[in-house]
């Protein structure tokens, strides 16, 4: 392909395109030495071209994100069915010419250097999920704190930018109670250039019901079992009130913010999520009270013009499908399987676990007539408190039977930098996985260990080592929060008592690999994980484990923070401190003479 050409796009385009327009020309002028000039011109829309040919139409008949490239006589034209799907053929387009992205910033892409472009081979590609999407909790952003709050939106600045290389679309924005903020509104031009969707909500539920309402107006909120209203946990749904009041401010929400896609309503995130017991609602199950404030939510939106599907939240108290009240049409489920085992995939049926989490995910597809969402957690360093825990063939298997259910959309939580270092495999896996090809996991653990030069084959076979020792640990939900029942401990026991051997000396094997910074952070990861489960080991014993705790977070101070991130730096310990306050408080009750 000769240098020289230039770029098309249609007259009056969208933002996207535009910016895939952009792309395009900076990557080829890094490859060439030469950037084409960007010129509007009669087209179709969702399409660009390279070089001087005319431009026809391609039929993408694919819906959603398809795009298709096709070669020409000096060129290549890129034709979607969405202005982000433009973006992702120009990507899919550079990779063909040898650009290699990475998780870790934009510095660490590979560009090749040639005087003249390859020629072009044709690309189809339409994604297997409809909505491919990341979600993370705003509180994890520090906004309260400029230092850190700027060292976050740094990160983010490259996990979004990978995030439209690899084809993502959504980006869910988790609000807690305490948080002052729907979104992070520094990040949402950065989403709109590449065309990726905000969603917003989260276990909101308590800020749509205003607790300075409590005072004078005890009977809107929840009434515990013992008879008493309380303002903590959510609201009483048999208060038509209290339902219309909430349902309005979703309302505001949506007017706010014009930009949310989907809305999220979710109750507080409690074990026993503070629904009522008052004598209209005793009769009513958990789920059935989410659903009904989920349902009014969405008629509110409905009868106000500014329609968005709602969703209804299946987890820790609702995570079985105990409903007898039906979903509106525009209400879906999102199932989240927290504490599944994630050992097997969801579908195995040799997991006793993950038996009960599938048939639950299999009704709920039922009973919602297939409008149903996954939020997965393959990135969540809370669950996996910062232990390397590596998934990529659960996750392929995962994605696999989500899509043989008809499922079509799926999130999946991280928190940032710490997360892309901690579990990068989980994130290739996952946007391998929602795209036509699905995941080669081989190949992808080859593909990432390349970062790491001369010990690229070092770190593709400690990665599939890794996966097959951690399979065997994380099968019971928080790796800090072993089961305590007797028959659980003696199953789980050699299991970890094995893993903590094996990690050991994966660790030594990486320590003879020289002082590469990547991989002495990557040794330091294997012994915090290795120390966290000999606290876990003695915990299974019935032993003091603060000590192990105690050294596991020493190592992971002295790990570089630019792997590390802010995560690392100021929650992980956080997360730690919780669970051992938790643990002595546990300890100590069972200690306690005639305890029930």
């Amino acid at each position: 392909m000769t240098t020289g050409q230039s770029i098309s796009l249609p007259l009056d385009t969208s933002e996207p395109v535009r910016f895939a327009a952009g792309e395009l020309r900076r990557y080829v002028a890094a490859i060439t030495g030469v950037a084409p000039p960007i010129t509007p011109a009669a087209a179709a829309a969702n399409s660009l071209r390279l070089g001087a040919e005319p431009m026809t139409g391609i039929a993408v008949a694919r819906g959603g994100d398809a795009f298709e490239v096709q070669p020409t006589t000096d060129g290549a034209v890129i034709q979607g069915a969405s202005p982000r799907a433009v973006l992702h053929g120009v990507y899919a387009l550079l990779e063909q010419f040898g650009c290699r992205w990475s998780l870790h910033s934009r510095n660490e892409e590979v560009v090749p250097r040639f005087d003249t472009l390859p020629a072009v081979q044709s690309i189809r590609s339409a994604p297997r999920y409809s909505v491919r999407g990341y979600s993370a909790d705003i509180m994890t952003w520090h906004y309260g704190d400029s230092a850190q709050f700027a060292e976050h939106l740094a990160a983010d600045y490259e996990f979004v930018d990978w995030m439209g290389k690899s084809a993502a679309n959504a980006y869910l924005f988790i609000r807690h109670p305490f948080d002052s903020q729907l979104t992070i509104p520094e990040l949402l031009p950065e989403f709109a250039r590449r065309g990726i969707a905000v969603e917003y909500g989260g276990h909101v539920i308590p800020l749509l019901l205003p607790r300075e309402l409590f005072k004078d107006h005890p009977e809107f909120f929840p009434q515990r079992a013992g008879g008493e209203r309380t303002e903590f946990g959510n609201l009483c749904t048999a208060n038509a009130t209290a339902m219309h009041l909430a349902s309005a401010n979703a309302v505001r929400y949506v007017r706010e913010h014009p930009e949310l896609s989907v809305l999220h309503i979710w109750g507080a995130d409690l074990w026993d999520g503070g629904w009522c017991h008052c004598a209209q609602c005793v009769s009513a199950t958990v789920q059935d009270q989410s659903l009904r404030l989920c349902n009014a939510v969405a008629g509110a939106l409905a009868a106000e013009g500014v329609t968005r599907p709602v969703c209804y939240i299946a987890y820790h108290d609702t995570i079985d499908p105990d409903l007898h009240v039906r979903p509106a049409p525009g209400v879906w489920v999102e199932y989240a399987p927290r504490e599944r085992c994630y050992g097997h995939a969801l579908d195995d049926l040799t997991c006793r676990t993950n038996r009960h989490y599938r048939e639950s995910l299999e009704r709920y597809v039922e009973l919602f007539d297939g409008r149903v969402r996954i939020f997965e957690y393959y990135a969540d360093a809370i669950l996996f408190c910062g232990c390397a825990v590596p998934l990529a063939e659960v996750i392929a298997a995962d994605l696999d039977y989500f899509h043989r259910l008809g499922i079509r959309e799926i999130t999946n939580l991280q928190f940032g930098a710490f997360s892309l270092w901690a579990y990068p495999t989980n994130f290739l896996a996952y946007a391998a996985a929602t795209q036509a090809g699905g995941c080669d996991v081989a190949q992808l653990r080859t593909g990432y260990a390349q970062r790491f030069g001369t010990h690229a084959a070092l770190m593709a076979a400690t990665l599939a080592e890794l996966e097959a020792i951690m399979r065997n640990v994380v099968t019971f939900g928080d790796i800090r929060r072993p089961p305590t029942k007797a028959d659980a401990v003696q199953r789980l026991r050699p299991r970890v008592e094995t893993a903590t051997t094996h990690l050991a000396a994966l660790a030594d094997r990486l320590k003879s690999a020289g002082d590469n910074p990547a991989i002495a952070a990557q040794h330091g990861l294997l012994r915090y994980t290795n120390g966290v489960l000999l606290g876990v080991l003695h915990q299974l014993d019935n032993l003091p484990a603060a000590a192990d705790y105690e050294m596991a977070m020493a190592i992971m101070r002295d790990i570089d923070r630019r792997f590390t991130g802010l995560w690392g730096a100021v929650n992980l310990p956080v997360i730690h401190a919780y669970h051992s306050h938790a643990y002595d408080t546990r300890a100590n009750h069972a200690r306690e003479p005639n305890t029930p």
